[in-house]
């Protein structure tokens, strides 16, 4: 059984073209303007946005030797069917809870009963088709917070919309109530 001495992740620097230089296992990545390289024959090669996606420990690395966090911008795009659709950073997640208590989204809720809200179970929308999302895509605690904190303020807001509407009449039923008030005023007189 070998013993590995040698990190798997080394911060090489910068190189005199101002590039910074990082080795991930056997491979030196070259990192300029927020762009990995790779050098294939002592050419620099953009490393693939497909790679990156494949291989997301590329960039996460990357960003965190060169200390940068990610940033995450969420906000309620629409509700459908299927539940409530969150845009993160420009990518459509769909949440299937409703406006009830859940447990692992609203912190209060302590009942056994009560639905339970995983973020493994979050559809994306990857070009118009609803996939169920990998660990890598959420696993991100800043994520979790951002999508968690924009979910339950729209979740907020629709509760109280339904405690509004139980308690108010509608509007047809309103303008009966008047319609007939006015009938029995007009016998009366």
């Amino acid at each position: 059984m070998n013993a590995y001495t040698k990190p798997f992740r080394e911060d090489l620097g910068l190189d005199d073209a101002g590039f910074h230089r990082i080795r991930m296992g056997n491979t030196v990545y070259s990192v300029k303007n927020n762009v990995i390289y790779t050098s294939e024959n002592g050419q620099l090669t953009q490393v693939d946005q497909s790679i990156l996606t494949a291989k997301p420990w590329i960039r996460r690395n990357v960003d965190e030797v060169l200390g940068k966090k990610e940033k995450f911008k969420a906000r309620f795009a629409f509700k459908s069917r299927r539940g409530y659709v969150i845009e993160v950073n420009g990518v459509q997640y769909t949440a299937r809870v409703s406006a009830d208590p859940t447990s692992g989204l609203d912190s209060y809720v302590s009942s056994p009963y009560a639905p339970i809200f995983m973020f493994s179970s979050l559809l994306v929308n990857d070009n118009g088709v609803l996939r169920a999302v990998t660990e890598n895509e959420v696993s991100n605690p800043e994520f979790q917070r951002v999508f968690k904190n924009c979910l339950n303020a729209r979740r907020r807001i629709d509760r109280i919309e339904q405690r509004v509407a139980l308690n108010t009449r509608s509007r047809t039923a309103g303008a009966q109530y008047r319609k007939h008030k006015s009938l029995c005023i007009k016998r009366s007189a």
